[in-house]
């Protein structure tokens, strides 16, 4: 801890201002780790699109005239960071001066302070607050415009808004406690009991007909529902995966019925102006049964997962977000294609190794303090992106390694697109993707396993 912490935020507050200065910055960071040579600082900036998986053919064949103009910026940082006195040129290397340490700390600083703030916003604890927060605010808004214009529709929503909000007090005590397991039990009883009261009211406003009175603020009500529990849903479902929050992902269920909930009530509003009140009762019943089913389908998981320690909440994940590990694992394989074609990996070994340096981002020190030089499975991605070089028969299983006729009209293929673009993959590439990783998974378990054609 700093003993000037004024001087160390007005210090911070400098360097944050000075926009021009951003690329020196960096730069002067990277340089913190130790003397780096030019080609060293260029390769830091190619590390971000790695990290990103653009492991695009073009970026790293992007001719002569695109090579220049990255090394061109980085001698002009270089020449920067050499003027204002934070580096001196010892032969092929920049080393930075006690003054440019200074400098160089004040992104990290940054970097940190940005670190610990995600860490608190992504912590489950945090989320359960905020979704508690958001159930009043909501639970407040619709229940009066639910009781004023007598939709049936959304004063069922906000029935099942102001349970949530008790539902986010059990989860957070949950996880304060430990005790995550029996609470994700009593929310899916209490979404088993939200739906049937529900679902009783609604098939009794098929006997006693009301026809609700509709006005800007009901439909106020709901599109603001509508948006928050979106986000909301997100917020949840992201969280719950990547803490492994059984909890936290139902309740991200419940969030993303209320989205759908509020688009069928703003139907049934609709449908009342018109004078077809009807409408609104069958939405009434429609929210009640998506709750029910809901409630059905996640009981039915609690109770096929008791006993286990360890659960599988990858069926969870976004769509997304699986597309993009898709699309980054067939940018990995074009690059590897790319260091076979040059004569840049040789061996099986060599390409193997190559693969782990190119995701191995422990020496950017932005992505360090932000928690996100660490890359999960990096070993069974590289693994998997070999195998299936070989599998689709774009590399020969001899060695010195040889690039295939196939793996030259492939390589062709992605050369020859718009650079920037991102790969697509087809539903056979998708469905190979998926059966080589579940193999993958599986030799991880069987220690000293290997498949049969691992010698390919």
């Amino acid at each position: 801890m700093s003993r000037h912490p004024r001087r160390d935020r007005n210090r911070d507050r400098e360097w944050r201002q000075h926009d021009d200065r951003g690329q020196t910055w960096e730069v002067a960071a990277y340089l913190s780790d130790g003397p780096r040579t030019k080609e060293d600082v260029a390769e830091h900036y190619r590390s971000y699109l790695r990290w990103l998986g653009f492991f695009n053919v073009s970026t790293r064949l992007g001719g002569v005239d695109k090579h220049a103009r990255l090394m061109d910026s980085v001698q002009a940082a270089l020449d920067d960071l050499l003027a204002r006195g934070w580096a001196v040129r010892e032969g092929d290397r920049y080393t930075l001066t006690e003054l440019g340490r200074e400098e160089a700390a004040k992104p990290i600083a940054d970097m940190r302070r940005t670190r610990e703030t995600l860490g608190k916003l992504v912590a489950p604890e945090t989320v359960s607050k905020v979704s508690l927060g958001v159930h009043l605010v909501l639970a407040a808004l619709k229940l009066p415009a639910g009781l004023i214009s007598g939709s049936v529709g959304l004063i069922n929503d906000a029935t099942d808004t102001l349970l949530d909000g008790i539902s986010s007090l059990l989860v957070y005590a949950g996880l304060r406690f430990d005790k995550e397991r029996t609470v994700n039990v009593v929310l899916v009883l209490l979404m088993l009991i939200t739906g049937i009261l529900t679902f009783y009211e609604a098939v009794r406003r098929f006997f006693v007909p009301f026809e609700p009175d509709v006005d800007w603020f009901t439909f106020a009500a709901t599109i603001i529902s509508a948006t928050l529990c979106a986000a909301l849903w997100a917020y949840q479902r992201f969280v719950g995966v990547r803490s492994g929050s059984v909890a936290l992902i139902t309740q991200s269920v419940d969030s993303r019925n209320h989205v759908t909930v509020a688009a069928s009530v703003t139907a049934g509003l609709i449908a009342s102006l018109l004078r077809f009140p009807l409408l609104d009762t069958l939405v009434g019943l429609g929210v009640a049964v998506l709750i029910l089913k809901s409630a059905i389908e996640l009981a039915i998981e609690v109770i096929r997962t008791l006993g286990e320690e360890n659960l599988d909440l990858s069926h969870h994940k976004f769509g997304l977000i699986e597309k993009y590990e898709q699309f980054r694992q067939a940018q990995l394989c074009d690059w590897m294609l790319y260091l076979v074609e040059k004569g840049k990996a040789q061996t099986r070994s060599d390409l193997v190794a190559q693969g782990h340096r190119a995701l191995d981002f422990s020496g950017n020190p932005m992505l360090r303090e932000l928690g996100l030089a660490e890359q999960p499975r990096a070993g069974e991605t590289v693994e998997l992106a070999v195998a299936d070089l070989f599998e689709r028969g774009w590399l020969a299983g001899r060695e010195p390694l040889d690039i295939t006729d196939a793996g030259r009209e492939r390589l062709g293929q992605q050369m020859g697109r718009t650079r920037g673009h991102a790969h697509r993959l087809l539903d056979s590439d998708r469905a190979r993707f998926h059966t080589r990783a579940g193999r993958h998974r599986r030799w991880g378990r069987d220690a000293g396993e290997k498949p049969a054609d691992s010698s390919n």
